[in-house]
């Protein structure tokens, strides 16, 4: 997961970068169901804010990121 803030973290997110985040988000907890408990997506969530904020701003770059630091690699995404 990452660690500290190198982001504004007062930085404002949108109507639309908020759709899409809940849309990745969404994606993720599907493909993680049965591997991830309540604590593990509520840090998937806030590593996805973190990483949005940061700069990353498509779906794709949003998921390959997050992807990569989960515990359990799916093989597929």
């Amino acid at each position: 997961m990452i660690s500290g803030h190198y982001f504004d973290d007062e930085q404002e997110i949108g109507p639309q970068a908020l759709t899409l985040l809940r849309k990745v988000l969404a994606d993720l907890f599907r493909d993680q169901t049965d591997n991830l408990d309540a604590d593990a997506k509520l840090d998937l969530a806030k590593e996805l804010v973190a990483l949005f904020k940061s700069g990353f701003r498509s779906e794709e770059e949003l998921k390959a990121m997050v992807q990569r630091s989960l515990p359990l690699d799916q093989g597929n995404g």
